[in-house]
């Protein structure tokens, strides 16, 4: 199990395993991240994406070559839905494909200077805009849904931005986790303004680097500290009377690892944490 590349799939009412799909024709290589529309689930593998069948885990398709501008790579790689379009973060090639939901087909490859992509990790979409976490850049891009204009790029060091390797939405805000200096950016969501950026050893938070919604809560896995933490959406407080919403304990950062999904999850056993690169100290204004 250890070095092999696979997606789990679990009941989310009960948590029980439902299948785990493996096998060459998957094309999973090292699968780093998973997201969901309505009636497929995609996978993001090393240079390529997987889209199965959310109700029977059948394979639908691998799409991959050259033109889609998929990349390999030993650090993070993200995909989101957006609806009616998946996007997809090239790390290697500063990035982002946008492809059909529907056919999976090519829509375009965004790159540029002007869209501020330096290590582009992690990708969330609040339903109008897609929002991409720029892990080198220590900066997040705000780009149109429906044509993939830029809206903004947002740095400086108010923000906290550093290492941030896990980026989500619960409609009004974006949450960022910022592995490297062990916090959270809160942002608004309409307007990409500073919300709060929440840290503290009550939070637990040791190498944050998933992040995501259910609704009037947020989730935050600490890979350093085996816990999750849970945020009230509405205020960002530790949700519950103390910090033992914040559960888990401290240990080495596990090998392989495994990256939090929503009732998916994939599994590799051939990226070393230890090798990640980290980003160096924050600067800007």
């Amino acid at each position: 199990m250890t070095n092999e590349s696979s997606v789990t799939e679990l009941s989310a009412s009960t948590g029980a395993l439902v299948r785990i799909i493996r096998g060459s024709r998957y094309a999973f290589v090292d699968p780093w991240a998973i997201t969901a529309d309505r009636t497929d689930i995609w996978v993001r593998n090393e240079s390529s994406v997987t889209e199965l069948s959310a109700s029977t885990g059948a394979l639908v398709k691998v799409i991959r070559g050259s033109r889609y501008g998929f990349n390999g790579s030993l650090g993070a790689q993200g995909i989101t839905s957006g609806g009616t379009h998946i996007w997809v973060t090239n790390e290697f090639s500063n990035s982002v494909t946008e492809l059909s939901a529907s056919t999976g087909a090519l829509v375009k490859v965004i790159s540029g200077s002007s869209y501020g992509f330096d290590d582009p990790s992690a990708i969330t979409s609040d339903g109008p805009h897609i929002w991409v976490a720029n892990t080198a850049g220590y900066s997040l891009t705000e780009l149109t849904a429906s044509t993939g204009a830029l809206v903004k790029v947002i740095n400086g060091s108010r923000y906290g931005f550093n290492g941030s390797l896990g980026i989500t939405s619960c409609g009004t805000h974006i949450w960022v986790a910022n592995s490297a200096v062990n916090s959270l950016t809160e942002l608004t969501a309409a307007t990409g303004a500073l919300v709060r950026v929440t840290s503290g050893s009550r939070y637990k938070f040791k190498d944050p680097d998933a992040v995501t919604s259910g609704g009037t809560h947020i989730w935050v896995a600490n890979s350093a500290g085996n816990s999750v933490t849970e945020l009230s959406a509405s205020t960002g407080a530790l949700s519950g009377s103390s910090a033992a919403r914040a559960t888990g304990s401290t240990a080495p950062r596990p090998s392989p690892r495994t990256a939090p999904t929503s009732g998916w999850r994939t599994r590799t056993g051939t990226r070393s944490p230890s090798s990640w690169p980290r980003p160096g100290p924050l600067s800007g204004s």
